[in-house]
């Protein structure tokens, strides 16, 4: 799936994904080098977010965040798009 996100969002078959642990979250860093500059977004597929998900990972207006849907309360969904740039799948 992080490969699709990736194509989709207009990344190259060269990217690479990173996961990391964010609290009880499992988060990827998606990085196309060929891009000048270099760019990324991350990534979290888990069934739930934790509240302060945006806080722990340092989230700015500039960056894009992907998770699901079904994951996000109506409080995370407003608090993530007001921080960052929030797409869901």
């Amino acid at each position: 799936m992080l490969w699709e996100l990736a194509v989709k969002e207009g990344y190259g078959l060269n990217s690479t994904i990173a996961p990391a642990a964010v609290g009880e979250n499992t988060v990827y860093t998606v990085t196309d080098p060929e891009r000048d500059p270099p760019q990324s977004f991350r990534a979290c597929l888990d069934a739930q977010l934790a509240p302060d998900i945006c806080r722990q990972l340092g989230l700015t207006a500039d960056d894009l965040f992907v998770c699901s849907d079904a994951a996000l309360t109506d409080t995370l969904a407003a608090n993530l798009a007001l921080q960052c740039r929030l797409k869901t799948v």
